[in-house]
C-alpha cells in the first residue's frame, strides 16, 4: 500500500481524539462539533480512497466523488466557523451557504459535470475535469477568500481583547488550508497532475491545533504589533515614542508626569477605536465605573473627543 496514506491517517485519529474530547468536556458550539465532523470524515475517505486505490478497486471513482463533496463541505463549515466567531452569523446567509453547497455536492455526486473520472499518476490517482469543474474551483476560492475577509473585519471591529484573539487564531490557522487548496486549484486548473491528500489533512489538521489553542498558550495577540497598519503596531509605536522621550530626558522636570499622560492617552484612543467610538463601551472595555469617571480622565488629560473620534473615524 502507498506510504501517502499515512497524513490521511493520522490526521483521522487526531480529529478523532479532538472530537472525543471536546465532547467529554461537554462546553462547544454545534458549529465547531460539525466541523471536526466534517474533517474527520474528509480523512476518513482519504484513507479509504488510498485503500482501495491500492487494491486496484472499481469504487476508486466513488471515493473521489464523496473526496470532493467533503472537501465542498470542509470549505463551507470554516466558512461558518468563521462567521460564528466573529458574531457575524445571519440565518438567511447561512441558509444560501449550505444550500449551494448541497447543490454543488448534488452534481458531483449524481453526474459527471463536475467530476468526469480519474486517472493514474504513479502513487496515486487524481480527478478529470468536468465541464463543470470550475463550479467547484469558484466555490472553494470565493468561500476561502470570504472567510479570511470576514476574520479580518472581525479582528478589527472587536469590542473585546478575547474578540480580537479567536479571529486573529483563525487567521492564522487558515493561513495553511488557503494555501494547500489554492495550489491545488491552479494545478487542477492547468491540467498538472497531483493529488494534495498528502497535503490537506496537515492543512486541516494544522487549522484545528491553531484554533483549539487558547490564548494564554499561544499569545498570539503579541504578533499583533508586528501586523502592517495594525491599531496594535500604531499604538505600539506610540508608547515606544514617549517611553524614548521619557529615557532621554528623565532629568527634567514633569518628564515622568508627561509620560504617564502620554501612556493614558494612548490607552483612551486605543480602547475608543476598539470599540468603534463608542463611549459605553470604551468605558466597560477599560473596566471604569462608569461614564463619568472615563469624562473626568478626558477632561484631566485635556483630551477633544470630538477631535479624537474624527481621527478614528479615518
Amino acid at each position: 500500500m502507498s506510504i501517502y496514506f499515512i497524513p490521511a491517517l493520522v490526521a483521522l485519529l487526531v480529529k478523532l481524539f479532538v472530537l472525543a474530547y471536546v465532547l467529554k468536556g461537554g462546553k462547544v458550539s454545534i458549529v465547531f462539533l460539525s466541523l471536526i465532523v466534517v474533517f474527520a470524515a474528509h480523512n476518513a475517505i482519504e484513507v479509504f480512497g488510498y485503500i482501495s486505490f491500492s487494491n486496484n478497486s472499481d469504487n476508486v471513482g466513488v471515493f473521489f466523488q464523496l473526496y470532493y463533496v467533503a472537501t465542498a463541505y470542509v470549505i463551507m463549515y470554516i466558512m461558518l466557523h468563521s462567521l460564528a466567531i466573529t458574531k457575524l452569523e445571519h440565518t438567511f446567509s447561512t441558509g444560501i451557504l449550505i444550500t449551494l453547497t448541497t447543490a454543488l455536492s448534488g452534481l458531483m455526486l449524481f453526474s459527471n459535470s463536475v467530476i468526469a473520472g480519474q486517472y493514474s499518476i504513479g502513487y496515486s490517482m487524481t480527478a478529470v475535469k468536468g465541464t463543470y469543474y470550475w463550479l467547484f474551483a469558484s466555490h472553494l476560492l470565493i468561500i476561502l477568500i470570504a472567510s479570511l475577509a470576514v476574520l479580518v473585519y472581525g479582528y478589527r471591529k472587536a469590542t473585546s481583547h478575547i474578540d480580537s484573539v479567536r479571529c486573529l487564531h483563525s487567521l492564522f490557522a487558515l493561513a495553511p488550508i488557503i494555501l494547500v487548496f489554492v495550489v491545488a486549484v491552479i494545478f487542477k486548473i492547468a491540467d498538472i497532475g497531483i493529488n494534495a491528500t498528502g497535503l490537506v489533512p496537515i492543512a486541516t489538521t494544522l487549522f484545528l491545533g491553531i484554533v483549539l489553542k487558547t490564548e494564554a498558550t499561544h499569545k498570539l495577540s503579541d504578533l499583533r504589533r508586528l501586523m502592517p497598519l495594525s491599531l496594535e503596531r500604531e499604538t505600539t509605536n506610540n508608547l515606544m515614542d514617549l517611553l524614548d522621550n521619557y529615557m532621554q530626558n528623565s532629568n527634567k522636570e514633569n518628564v515622568y508626569k508627561e509620560l504617564q499622560d502620554g501612556i493614558e492617552r494612548q490607552i483612551i484612543s486605543y480602547s475608543l477605536q476598539k470599540c468603534d467610538n463608542n463611549v459605553s463601551k470604551t468605558t466597560r472595555m477599560m473596566g471604569l465605573k462608569n461614564r463619568s469617571t472615563f469624562y473626568s480622565m478626558v477632561k484631566r488629560l485635556e483630551i477633544d473627543l470630538n477631535e479624537a473620534k474624527l481621527k478614528n473615524s479615518k
